[in-house]
Formats: structure tokens, sequence, C-alpha cells
């Protein structure tokens, strides 16, 4: 029903098909890092082709400081390829279905600001080159009020097949991201 309603609202306000652009304001459970479920506020295609996810900073994501821990950060960013992916049509579930994977080969990290308890926050994320078995990934997080970096982060997926060998980046997935982001191709 909400997939109806989304499909719905995403139409009237682009003209694209639900699996291409998630509509402002649904809200849902992601599964997060290690099984943890985060509420994610809100998604949306900025004009910039960055998906964005709205989340908050959970109690028990904070260090003996009072900021996010820095691993957190990481789980952030995979949340919300994971919702991003989702929102594609192509979810965790879909890859598991089919014996494929995703795997994470390398994270670049570069640290602006902390995040503390409580703070609602954007997470982007932008496919921007498929290159063989790789799919490079822009990350952003910025704090939801004023718009401040927190941090820019650039990621490698490799897809992997049903033995867990890299292969090339899914044909399903590949024609998505061509499609939704105008991901380039190497």
């Amino acid at each position: 029903m909400q997939q109806q309603i989304m499909g719905a609202l995403v139409r009237q306000a682009t003209g694209l098909s639900p699996r291409l652009r998630a509509a402002d304001g649904i809200s849902f459970s992601s599964g997060g890092a290690h099984g943890h479920h985060r509420v994610v506020l809100a998604t949306a295609m900025s004009k910039d082709k960055f998906f964005e996810i709205e989340m908050v900073v959970r109690d028990d994501e904070v260090d003996e400081y009072g900021v996010v821990n820095n691993p957190i950060y990481a789980s952030y960013l995979h949340s919300g390829r994971d919702v991003m992916l989702e929102q594609l049509g192509i979810s965790v579930d879909y890859w598991t279905s089919t014996g494929n994977a995703m795997a994470l080969s390398e994270l670049n990290l570069k640290y602006f600001a902390p995040l503390r308890s409580g703070d609602v926050f954007v997470v982007k994320v932008k496919p921007v080159l498929i290159k063989g078995v790789r799919i490079i990934v822009e990350h952003m997080i910025e704090t939801l009020q004023d718009r401040k970096l927190v941090l820019e982060g650039r990621a490698v997926a490799v897809c992997l097949n049903k033995d867990f060998r890299p292969t090339r980046v899914f044909p399903e997935l590949s024609a998505s991201l061509i499609e939704v982001f105008s991901c380039k191709v190497a």
C-alpha cells in the first residue's frame, strides 16, 4: 500500500516511475549496520543528482564526549546506500534472493564537524562511475537545519557473484544508476 501511495506521489510530482525517485516526506525504517534499524524521516532527489536521506542521531551512537563516534558515520553511509537501492527497486533482499551480493572494497572519509544525539541530518548519496566490477559512490553528510557540512566520503562497491567472486556490475543496477544519476561508465 505504501509503495502504491509513494508511486502515485512520485508520478504526480515528477513524472518519474516510483523506482526512479523517492517522494519527499515518505517515512519508513531501513536496516542499518549490523541489523539495527534506523528511522528514515524522508528521502528525495536533489537538483545536483544526490539522493538525500534524512536521519536522526540516536543516543547509542554517541561516545563519551557526546558526539557521534567516528565508525558510526560509515554505518550512516551504508544505510544511505541501502535506502537508495531500495528506492530504485533493487533492495538487499533482492540481491540475496539471486545469490549475488555487493561488498564495500574502499571507504574514504573526511570529517568536518561532529553530530550529537538528537541531531537531524541528511546523508547524500550519488553513484558517479561504473567501472567493470566497481561502482564509485560519492557521499556527504550535512546537518538538516543549516546544511553545515559534516563529512565527505567516497566509497567503492564491488558486485559479487554466487561464489563471492567479482563480477561486472549487474545489468539491472547499471541501467538504473545510469538512468537516474547519469552515472558514467568506463
